[in-house]
């Protein structure tokens, strides 16, 4: 489990179907499980996933040919070189989130929790990779939260739209493409055996949400359902949870944003 400390109470947050530790808290955020759990705030959650239990072949016969061509030209054209990051090292968390503010903002979207960064680090349950071109610039990063046999993916930060230029649009896109299948690989070969693309839009409106929808069709995998549930401890937890939720309720209608737990920057 990871717990922190707000200003105003304490948080434990658990992924998949995990069971959460000992600690006093204000509330646990259940992320993505199996079922729901009674007694709790549910709410579902729908997201695409890989089998990487599968060979590496047949991966790749899942993907459409868009998919496979631009990852092999990223890799054997453009060169793109890819980095795990290493997040026992402050500067490396503090890199990102300077990469990722300016990508936020651009977007309306809530900076990057640095708190939550560091916590989610120390608890050994951060991935973070980065994709470069062959002269050192970051084209993309990639967040995941990860366990033993599950990842899933957080953040996907890049510029690309913000270029006028189409050839380097498509540039960087091939680049993001590189980089989860670079990662994909990486998992596999350490056990795990399910790679989670963080979200799935169910909606047929926001152009935005389809494209990202298109992007990670293009992998292949399973559209499956989970359920986030908050389990409210104390009076306090529970006013300011209810205050918190009115506050992005605001914001969202005000801005359009996309929600706090499905990915972003997956185009292209």
């Amino acid at each position: 489990m990871i717990t922190y400390t707000s200003r105003w109470m304490t948080r434990g947050e658990v992924w998949f179907d995990h069971e959460p530790g000992s600690g006093d808290l204000d509330f646990i955020l259940y992320n993505q499980r199996t079922k729901p759990l009674p007694h709790t705030r549910s709410k579902e959650f729908y997201t695409l996933v890989l089998d990487l239990r599968s060979s590496p072949q047949e991966l790749l016969a899942q993907m459409d040919k868009t998919t496979t061509y631009k990852i092999k030209r990223a890799r054997e054209r453009d060169k793109i070189i890819c980095e795990s990051c290493d997040t026992s090292d402050p500067s490396v968390l503090r890199d990102f989130a300077d990469y990722y503010d300016p990508f936020a903002k651009q977007r309306g979207w809530s900076l990057m929790d640095r708190h939550w960064l560091t916590r989610t680090a120390e608890a050994g349950a951060l991935d973070l990779t980065r994709a470069k071109s062959p002269d050192g610039e970051i084209l993309v990063y990639h967040t995941l939260i990860r366990t033993k046999t599950r990842v899933r993916g957080l953040h996907s930060p890049s510029f690309f739209r913000d270029n006028s230029d189409s050839a380097t649009r498509s540039y960087v896109g091939r680049a993001n493409r590189f980089l989860h299948w670079h990662s994909m690989m990486r998992f596999k070969e350490e056990g795990v055996s399910i790679y989670d693309f963080g979200g799935w839009y169910m909606g047929k409106t926001d152009e935005s949400r389809l494209r990202i929808n298109d992007f990670k069709r293009g992998f292949g995998g399973e559209i499956i359902c989970n359920y986030n549930c908050e389990q409210i401890l104390t009076l306090k937890g529970r006013l300011l949870l209810t205050v918190a939720r009115s506050l992005r309720r605001a914001a969202a209608r005000s801005n359009g944003s996309l929600p706090a737990n499905e990915n972003v920057g997956d185009q292209n």
